[in-house]
C-alpha cells in the first residue's frame, strides 16, 4: 500500500520517539509499546492520522446527504480553528474580525458552550504508565474509539480443569455444559472526570499547551481510574474493585518484614499451572511490598532480584508496580499473582472539552476550563468460582 507523505512523516517521528523512549524504564517501554501499535495501524491504512480525521469528516457529511460548501475546504477551516485560538495572522482573513466584540454568556441548554472535543494519544499513554491495571499488555484492558462503550457481560468457560472424553462407537457423545457467566456486566454509568483552570493567556503563551493538559488529564484520570478499579467498593456507584472480589488475602509471608524463597514459592504454586502458563501471568504489588522483594536474599544473602539490568522479573514472570494495590487490613503490602488477563477493565476513549461559559470558570477574568472525562468499568473473571482461582491475593506484614 502506498503511503502518503503526511503518513511516511508521522511514522518517521513516532518510529524516532518509540527507539528513545524502549531504552528507558517499564514506564517509558509502554509507552513505546503503543507507539508502536499506533505504527502499525498507520502503515496499514497508509493515512496519517489527520487525514483518517478529514476522511471520516466527508463520508459523514455524504451518509447525510450533504454536500461540501466551498467554504468548507481544509484550508478555510484550518484558519478558522486558529482564529478561535487566538492565533491567526492571516492579513486576507482581517475582514472577518469586522463588526463588534463583547463577553458575555449564557448557559449550555442556550448555545453559549464553546466546546471542542480533542482526543490524544498521549491521554491514554499517560494512563497507563500511572497504573499497569490500565495497560492492555497486563491486563484484559480495552478503550473505544469513542466517548461511550456499550454495557457486556463477561463470561467463559473454566479451561483449568476442562477435559474431553474418550468414547466408543456406540457411546452417545455428551455435551459440554454451556460457559458459566460469573463475571459481573461491565456498566457505562461509572464517569470519571478531571478538571484544570487555565487562563487564555496561559494558552497562547505556554510552549505545547494543549500536550501538557492532555497529559495531566490522563494522569489525573488513569491514578484514579487505577485505584477505583483494584479497591473500589462496588454498587452502583463505584467499581466492583478487583481486591475486593478477591476478598481476604489467601496466602502470607511467614516472618514480619521479610520475604524468603519459600513464601515466593507458596505464593506462585498456590495458581493452577494452566494459569501460570499464560501470556499474560504475572506479580503485581505495590512500592511496599516491592521494597520487601528487593531485599529478600537466598541462603548465600545473595538478592533474589538482581540489582543489575533488572528487568523486573520475579520467578520468570513478569513484576509490575502499581500504587493502587493497597488494602487498609493488608499490613505493610499487597502482592497478586496470576493470570492478569482475568482482570478485565474496559473505558471508553478519554476527551478534554474547552468550556468557557462554566460555573467552574471565569470569562470575565479571561480564564477557561479543561475537563476531562473517562468513563470505566472492570470486573475480576473467575469461572471456576474459587474452586482453581486465576489469581491469587497475598498479604506482606
Amino acid at each position: 500500500m502506498n503511503l502518503s507523505k503526511k503518513c511516511l512523516l508521522e511514522i518517521s517521528e513516532l518510529s524516532h520517539r518509540a527507539e528513545q523512549l524502549a531504552r528507558g524504564g517499564a514506564s517509558e517501554r509502554a509507552q513505546s509499546a503503543v507507539l508502536v501499535q499506533r505504527i502499525g495501524n498507520l502503515r496499514q491504512v497508509g493515512l496519517s492520522s489527520d487525514e483518517i480525521r478529514a476522511e471520516y469528516a466527508d463520508a459523514l457529511v455524504e451518509s447525510v446527504g450533504l454536500k461540501r460548501s466551498p467554504g468548507e475546504h481544509p484550508e478555510y477551516r484550518a484558519k478558522f480553528a486558529a482564529y478561535l485560538s487566538g492565533r491567526i495572522d492571516d492579513r486576507e482573513m482581517r475582514d472577518f474580525l469586522a463588526g463588534t466584540q463583547s463577553i458575555a454568556y449564557t448557559q449550555g441548554v442556550g448555545g453559549g458552550y464553546f466546546v471542542p472535543t480533542m482526543y490524544d494519544a498521549a491521554l491514554r499513554i499517560a494512563m497507563a504508565q500511572v497504573d499497569p491495571v490500565l495497560d492492555e499488555s497486563v491486563t484484559d484492558f480495552s478503550m473505544n474509539d469513542g466517548p461511550n462503550f456499550q454495557p457486556t457481560q463477561v463470561n467463559g468457560y473454566d479451561l483449568s480443569t476442562i477435559t474431553a472424553q474418550l468414547i466408543g462407537e456406540t457411546v452417545q457423545q455428551n455435551p459440554q455444559p454451556i460457559p458459566t457467566v460469573l463475571g459481573a456486566t461491565l456498566n457505562s454509568n461509572k464517569i470519571f472526570k478531571a478538571s484544570f483552570a487555565a487562563s487564555w493567556e496561559s494558552e497562547e503563551d505556554i510552549p505545547d499547551f494543549l500536550t501538557k493538559i492532555s497529559r495531566a488529564v490522563g494522569v489525573a484520570l488513569g491514578r484514579t481510574i487505577g485505584s477505583h478499579v483494584l479497591t473500589g467498593r462496588g454498587g452502583t456507584t463505584d467499581i466492583e474493585g478487583i481486591t475486593n472480589s478477591l476478598g481476604a488475602p489467601s496466602v502470607s509471608n511467614a516472618t514480619a518484614g521479610k520475604i524468603t524463597l519459600a513464601d515466593i514459592n507458596n505464593i506462585y504454586f498456590a495458581v493452577n499451572r494452566f494459569y501460570r502458563a499464560q501470556p499474560k501471568c504475572s506479580f503485581m504489588t505495590n512500592d511496599a511490598g516491592y521494597k520487601l522483594i528487593r531485599n529478600a536474599t537466598d541462603n548465600s544473602g545473595r538478592p533474589l532480584l538482581s540489582v543489575e539490568r533488572d528487568g523486573e522479573v520475579l520467578m520468570g514472570k513478569p513484576l509490575h508496580v502499581s500504587p493502587s494495590l493497597t488494602l487498609a487490613s493488608a499490613g505493610v503490602g499487597l502482592l497478586m499473582f496470576g493470570d492478569m488477563s482475568h482482570i478485565v477493565v474496559r473505558a471508553s476513549r478519554p476527551q478534554i472539552q474547552r468550556a468557557i461559559e462554566v460555573g467552574q470558570a471565569d470569562i470575565t477574568k479571561g480564564e477557561a476550563l479543561y475537563v476531562g472525562r473517562c468513563r470505566a468499568d472492570a470486573t475480576y473473571f473467575d469461572p471456576s468460582a474459587g474452586n482453581f482461582p486465576p489469581i491469587v491475593l497475598a498479604s506482606i506484614n
